[in-house]
């Protein structure tokens, strides 16, 4: 489904999606497309003793790759992400839940430049923030007949 310009609103909330658990197969598989083997992502028995933590955590590029696929699914194949700003606030850990979500707070004023901008965020199961941030969307504007 895409998304238009003229049907957005400011202060409309974006879809919410949640990802997990997050298991090992999850961290190994993007540790190995990035060539990331720091065991802070797979091995619980280091991350316990080198670390002082429970397990494994996921890394930021996997949470963030969720978020742009829950972004890019919402904004449709038309929408183009233009810009996004994250701060990971807190980490995600073996057997979580991701939970993201967004508002748009700005628009555009005129559907000639058909931008949109939104608060994002992302939680663990406990509702814990694990990362903010906001991003800019280039929307299609509805053809004129």
């Amino acid at each position: 489904m895409q998304i238009h310009f003229e049907d957005l609103s400011c202060g409309d909330p974006l879809p919410e999606r949640e990802y997990g658990p997050v298991t090992v197969t999850d961290t190994v598989r993007w540790a190995g497309l990035q060539e990331n083997w720091s065991q802070l992502h797979y091995d619980r028995d280091y991350v316990r003793q080198h670390n002082g933590l429970r397990t494994f955590i996921a890394s930021g590029a996997y949470r963030e790759a969720l978020l742009f696929r829950m972004l890019t699914d919402w904004a449709g194949p038309k929408g183009r992400l233009d810009k996004i700003s994250l701060r990971h606030t807190y980490s995600t850990f073996e057997g979580d839940r991701i939970f993201y979500s967004g508002k748009i707070i700005e628009k555009s004023s005129t559907a000639d430049d058909p931008w949109i901008r939104c608060e994002i965020e992302g939680k663990n199961q406990q509702g814990r923030q694990i990362l903010t941030g906001s991003c800019v969307f280039i929307v299609p504007a509805k053809k004129v007949t």
